[in-house]
């Protein structure tokens, strides 16, 4: 359930000292950052900066190396946006330098994540002489030993967390370079180099913007930076095969990448049955129209089945559904281990409470959870599960594995392990700004819009109208309209029926997010509708 909690704060000194509009104002007061971070948000031109750490250098220098001597180059990639975007940007990189290479992104569940062994065989047998590694590497440690032993050299880029010694001949990683490059995704790191070596290019950049959104990066410093630069290069018609992935080029934002393009390049690897995932980087690298729109064309078919997959799953794991169960565990041996994670996250949506959702593959069951808000699910299972094979995620999602034999095993674990605990779902809690008629013009939405971006300390926020004056209401199939007017001042209100909102009489509280609506090139204030009370 979402509770919405009005959020009032004076912001009239803010406004002077920064000379802000009254809604920015008000959402800057209310987010409580730090005045570095204002500033930031304010003042931070956008303008891409170009790491000079040392290992950034070094990585530069063994690959105009390479170049010189005529080596073969190997890139090993991961299967998800991130994973694909640095693919694609380093591949681009050494084509421009004339670097003879090849890439691999393994399959997600045949081989699952990162470098492996034996793609390093592999490797050393088509007369490779040098691996860089993508989004990936940092635990990568018995492939990295393996390469050693064949007599490779293998630098790791990556960006996920360091937990012991690498020993690659180089790590290029966020902890190594400036403070200000530590949120950044892989593609964030591949950019570095890519800048280094061949400067400016908004190619690039797009790529790693859409890397960004997808891994949830932080979006402040050089993240928010490339996030900005990557929006501003789509606009202009960089990276056409992103662009044909989008339902309305009109409309090129964060949350458009975030909703339209991310799924579309993580359904590949999720359905590697019915596509392969090393067909995405020349794809992203293509500037063919034709090309494109062939390849768009299969992607669609391939989401659209994911999407088909993972509701017939979703209905076939809600009947597996017990009241006797604090975690669910969802297991049907022909569920698609790819869909596992979607599949749990929609059932502990729906049930309000942490799911996992099992399938065999071999004589394995792997699986994925999703946790509800409050409860710890990666805690939960470190510790006093013995028989898990595999096992890695973070607070709110897991991935495990276990031998088929163990499954009741592990049930009763969980089970025992659960028994007399209360694992509730603690409501969401967004925070509101309430607003008048006489605060929303086009000016204001448009100076809020000059803060995006929008940082996650800044993105849940959602502006209230209270007793608005509705003069007219059209309903339609597709979405319900309100016309509110006060003072001179008119906002457009939509309400669209798959939030399944009632529709009071009288409407005390109308809360949702402000934008500018463009329609033969006139310009409305808009809201749409996410909560409505009488």
């Amino acid at each position: 359930m979402t509770n919405y909690q009005f959020v009032e704060k004076d912001a009239s000194e803010l406004c002077r000292k920064y000379d802000l509009p009254v809604l920015s104002g008000r959402l800057l007061a209310a987010s409580g950052l730090p005045d570095d971070k204002i500033r930031e948000l304010l003042f931070d031109d956008g303008t891409l900066h170009t790491s000079q750490a040392e290992c950034v250098q070094r990585m530069c220098r063994r690959l105009r190396q390479a170049k010189e001597n005529g080596e073969k180059v190997f890139i090993g990639g991961d299967y998800d946006a991130d994973g694909i975007c640095s693919t694609a940007i380093m591949k681009d990189v050494l084509d421009r330098l004339g670097i003879a290479s090849g890439y691999y992104i393994p399959d997600r569940f045949r081989e699952g994540y990162g470098l492996n062994e034996k793609t390093v065989e592999m490797v050393a047998d088509r007369g490779y002489s040098l691996i860089v590694t993508v989004d990936n590497g940092v635990r990568a440690h018995a492939a990295i030993a393996r390469a050693k032993a064949r007599g490779l050299e293998i630098l790791v880029t990556d960006h996920h967390q360091i937990e012991e010694e690498v020993k690659a001949d180089l790590v290029v990683h966020p902890d190594y370079m400036e403070p200000e490059f530590a949120t950044l995704s892989g593609a964030g790191v591949a950019l570095q180099i890519s800048r280094n070596l061949l400067g400016d290019l908004p190619f690039h950049t797009a790529l790693a913007a859409v890397a960004a959104i997808g891994d949830v990066m932080p979006l402040w410093q050089e993240s928010r930076r490339i996030v900005r630069q990557g929006l501003k290069a789509l606009r202009q018609g960089e990276a056409p095969a992103l662009l044909a992935l989008l339902r309305n080029r009109d409309v090129i934002d964060a949350e458009a990448i975030g909703f339209q393009i991310v799924p579309r390049l993580n359904s590949v690897g999720r359905m590697n049955d019915l596509s392969n995932v090393n067909t995405l980087v020349p794809f992203l690298l293509s500037h063919d129209p034709a090309a494109i729109t062939a390849y768009k064309t299969q992607l669609e078919t391939v989401n659209e089945a994911r999407r088909t997959m993972s509701a017939k799953m979703a209905e076939q794991a809600e009947k597996l559904v017990t009241d006797d169960d604090a975690i669910l565990i969802l297991y049907e041996e022909s569920f698609h281990e790819g869909l596992n994670g979607l599949v749990a996250g929609r059932i502990a949506a729906s049930f309000g409470r942490p799911c996992l959702v099992l399938s065999r593959s071999q004589d394995m069951i792997k699986g994925s959870g999703r946790s509800i808000p409050g409860f710890d699910m990666f805690r939960f299972f470190s510790e006093g599960f013995r028989e898990l094979t595999a096992f890695g995620g973070h607070e709110q999602a897991v991935g495990l594995s276990f031998r088929q034999e163990d499954l009741d095993l592990f049930r009763e674990h969980v089970r025992e392990k659960t028994r007399g605990m209360q694992i509730e779902m603690k409501d969401t809690v967004v925070p509101v700004l309430p607003v008048r008629m006489t605060d929303i013009s086009i000016h204001e939405i448009e100076a809020l819009q000059q803060l995006e971006p929008l940082p996650k300390e800044l993105s849940g926020f959602r502006f209230a109208l209270r007793h608005p004056a509705v003069v007219r209401r059209f309903a339609g199939p597709r979405v319900t309209k309100y016309i509110i007017s006060e003072d001179g001042h008119e906002l457009e209100a939509v309400l669209f029926p798959y939030r399944g909102i009632s529709e009071p009489e009288t409407i005390r509280i109308m809360i949702g997010r402000l934008s500018v609506n463009t329609w033969k090139n006139r310009k409305t204030c808009q809201m749409e509708i996410e909560s409505l009370e009488e």
